[in-house]
């Protein structure tokens, strides 16, 4: 049977979300064991997308099975206070700089929408800014400004996704990443009216310039917002404390996601207690109390699974493992397209570079849309066919078990993926 027929008309367009590997190349997941995954087929692919970044140590490591095995036993969920995740809430305390609380939620995008809820209601404002091109989850705020159409101007809102209100785009102002000079521009008329500054510190691959982060933290002091940092991909990963800690500025609240869970769907929003007290139920009727909930905030399977992956990174020093496979995966690609006379750059940090083509500074959405995305699309296609598993036009996540028989194993898939894209013409 093949593992295409597995799949049915009940998934619309046989996907979970906006991933949806071309027929050529798609696949139906069996399991996934390290840095691998396997397919009913029976392929096996080294596994770059991880699934989209959880899946930092490896697939079915197994200090998170028996993690997860061991709480089974013991139950999944209460709605009630349970024994995993406050164990889970002090870890990230301890490691994340800005963390001086932790509420739990269910996703990535929850951890972005209330936080951005919460700077709403602790400075009485309503407008927030957040940079073209970053991606913050599916919520309606989030969902504006990802992929503009040509020629909009700093700072309109445009949505991204039909069904959102006029008046919530209305509250969502747009900058350009890395170019502090005009986001303070942006800001200066609307400064008391602005409640947050949402940014992904690294954002999707694109390296902060020297100084901008610093530079939005001044500005949010200045003005009295909150500096929200999106640490859903770069939490735990860039440093044990997130970027926040590999870049040197705290913000007041950030996001975290995707590592914290294991695998598992658990998300959370830390920071400063007196923010995040505001959601305390019962609390002071001031005008200002919060509401945040959900059935399976922190549910003890998935802090369980978060709790021994960090476990894991401490223990192994993570992320120094990372930036030492991701830069050899990084070195590798260049080195092959200097051998074929390719335009190729690796942007982004070791632990999930971005494969890009076109030569200058690749800094800001409009730059990194300048660049060959057809030639990505299909390198990353070539890349699936030779036996990576990418994510084609995105960043390549490495996990701490990726070791140098994978790397070499990518490189040679990279060599020939780059001579057929500029054979066939893609890169004049």
């Amino acid at each position: 049977m093949s593992g295409r027929s597995l799949t049915t008309n009940a998934i619309p367009g046989d996907c979970f979300g906006t991933f949806k590997l071309p027929d050529e190349v798609a696949f139906v997941a069996s399991r996934g064991k390290g840095s691998r995954v396997i397919t009913t087929e029976g392929r096996t692919l080294i596994d770059f997308v991880l699934g989209s970044g959880p899946m930092v140590i490896g697939h079915a490591h197994p200090r998170v099975v028996a993690a997860v095995q061991e709480q089974a036993t013991r139950g999944t969920s209460f709605y009630a206070m349970n024994d995993v995740a406050p164990r889970l809430a002090a870890r990230i305390v301890d490691l994340v700089p800005c963390a001086e609380a932790v509420k739990f939620v269910g996703d990535g995008a929850e951890a972005t929408f209330y936080s951005l809820r919460l700077a709403r209601a602790f400075t009485g404002r309503e407008l927030v800014l957040k940079f073209e091109g970053a991606y913050h989850g599916h919520h309606d705020y989030s969902l504006h400004g990802l992929k503009p159409a040509r020629g909009v101007n700093y700072p309109v809102a445009q949505p991204d996704s039909a069904g959102i209100p006029l008046a919530v785009s209305e509250t969502v102002l747009i900058a350009p990443y890395n170019n502090l000079d005009t986001t303070a521009q942006l800001v200066e008329p609307v400064a008391g009216r602005l409640a947050a500054i949402i940014v992904e510190p690294v954002q999707r691959s694109l390296m902060p310039r020297e100084g901008f982060l610093a530079g939005l933290r001044a500005l949010c002091d200045r003005t009295g917002a909150l500096l929200v940092f999106d640490e859903v991909v770069t939490g735990f990963r860039l440093a044990l404390g997130g970027a926040q800690e590999a870049f040197g500025v705290t913000p007041d609240l950030c996001a975290l996601g995707k590592v914290i869970g294991g695998g598992l769907p658990l998300a959370a929003v830390a920071g400063r207690r007196d923010v995040l007290e505001l959601t305390v139920p019962d609390r002071a009727g001031d005008g200002r109390s919060v509401y945040l909930s959900g059935t399976l905030n922190g549910n003890a399977i998935a802090a369980a699974a978060g709790l021994a992956t960090l476990d894991v990174l401490v223990e192994e020093e993570g992320p120094r493992r990372l930036i030492e496979i991701g830069g050899k995966l990084a070195r590798g690609f260049a080195e092959c397209a200097r051998k074929l006379d390719v335009p190729l750059q690796m942007i982004g940090p070791p632990a999930f570079s971005e494969p890009v083509f076109g030569e200058g500074d690749v800094c800001d959405y409009r730059s990194y849309a300048a660049t060959n995305r057809t030639a990505a699309r299909l390198f990353g296609i070539e890349l699936i066919k030779r036996g990576a598993f990418v994510h084609p036009a995105s960043k390549m996540y490495v996990s701490t078990v990726h070791g140098d028989d994978e790397i070499e194993i990518a490189c040679r898939a990279a060599f020939e993926a780059m001579r057929v894209i500029r054979d066939d013409g893609l890169l004049t």
